[in-house]
């Protein structure tokens, strides 16, 4: 059983975003073997996720739910059918989606393609500036270059809550799509300070480093990805999980005699009745004290400047198995007690 005392956090959306790499420009012994990147965003220092490498996203507005969109989507062919195509009437749905429960799922008959279409004609720091200032402004760039955004090449991924911990709280929906060639004309601008391509086990080393700072999410879905190397099979296995639903994955904070426990779903502390907005709970333990390895461990530790994913039992519904791990991750973790 699960409980929302008072919501207070906003909607978004993030888009994990994948493009092939060239691989006859790499040396033939390239280590990993992974052919695609992903697309990532450095965020300046005063933004939301100030300094940390994140996925493209932004947050609900208003004008997402203007019924000028359905009859765009009309105008293309589309009925009522297609979007109920979009979600699994029995899937579990979370929070962020029971008033509107949008999630990628089978395409139409005509567009078979698990791939992203992408228009280059457009310019897009004009329209940037413009949706940036004014959401709505999006409904004209689509009547202006006679497109509609391709959510059926959106593939639901995850769906996770910011902690009660966290000052500015976040549910946001995590989608994968993946286009074939690279987009290499996107700018900065007053929240982003870089744009990169990268691959996923490249980001990780990188933060294992010390180099780049990941947020929770980032941190666990790049080292969820790196199970895949090759992209094909990763849209596909993404294409296929999209309307089956998985749990919200909303972080625990427990506060140790050494550092915090942030347990996940799954995990054998996490609790039955979870309240959004809770307390922080406090254990007479250490952090490793905590870490009973006969029973399903499904969560964060972070003790000083060292942070962990932990998995250990952890059978994941619909999704991808990272087994007994005990791995490193240079996290930020944001404790407000």
């Amino acid at each position: 059983m699960k409980r929302a005392i008072e919501k207070c956090w906003r909607e978004s959306a993030s888009l994990i975003v994948l493009a092939k790499r060239n691989l006859d420009a790499l040396p033939r012994n390239s280590a990993y073997g992974c052919n695609y990147d992903i697309l990532l965003q450095t965020r300046t220092h005063n933004a939301s996720f100030s300094n940390s490498v994140v996925f493209p996203g932004g947050v609900s507005e208003e004008a997402d739910a203007d019924d000028h969109w359905l009859r765009l989507f009309t105008s293309f062919g589309y009925t009522q059918r297609d979007f109920e195509a979009l979600h699994r009437p029995d899937a579990p749905t979370n929070l962020i989606f029971q008033n509107n429960p949008v999630r990628s799922s089978d395409h139409k008959k005509n567009k078979t393609a698990a791939w992203s279409t992408v228009r280059t004609d457009i310019d897009t720091g004009y329209w940037q500036s413009k949706i940036s200032e004014n959401p709505s402004e999006l409904l004209n760039l689509c009547e202006a270059y006679n497109c509609y955004p391709d959510i059926w090449s959106l593939h639901y991924w995850s769906n996770w809550l910011s902690p009660a911990t966290v000052p500015k709280r976040f549910d946001t929906a995590f989608f994968v799509t993946a286009i074939e060639d690279k987009i290499t004309d996107i700018k900065s601008n007053s929240e982003v300070v870089k744009v990169e391509w990268a691959r996923p086990i490249d980001i990780l080393d990188r933060n294992s480093k010390g180099e780049v700072q990941l947020p929770p999410p980032q941190g666990y879905e790049l080292n969820r990805i790196s199970h895949f190397s090759d992209v094909d099979k990763l849209i596909n296995f993404a294409r296929n999980i999209t309307n089956q639903g998985n749990e919200l994955i909303f972080p625990i904070p427990i506060r140790t005699k050494d550092g915090w426990v942030y347990l996940l779903p799954g995990d054998h502390q996490y609790p039955t009745n979870v309240d959004y907005n809770g307390k922080i709970i406090k254990k007479d333990k250490t952090t490793i004290e905590l870490r009973d390895t006969t029973k399903t461990l499904h969560r964060f530790e972070a003790v000083g400047s060292k942070r962990y994913i932990v998995t250990h039992n952890f059978q994941p519904r619909n999704h991808i198995n990272m087994g007994n791990q005990i791995k490193a991750v240079n996290i930020t973790v944001s404790n407000k007690e």
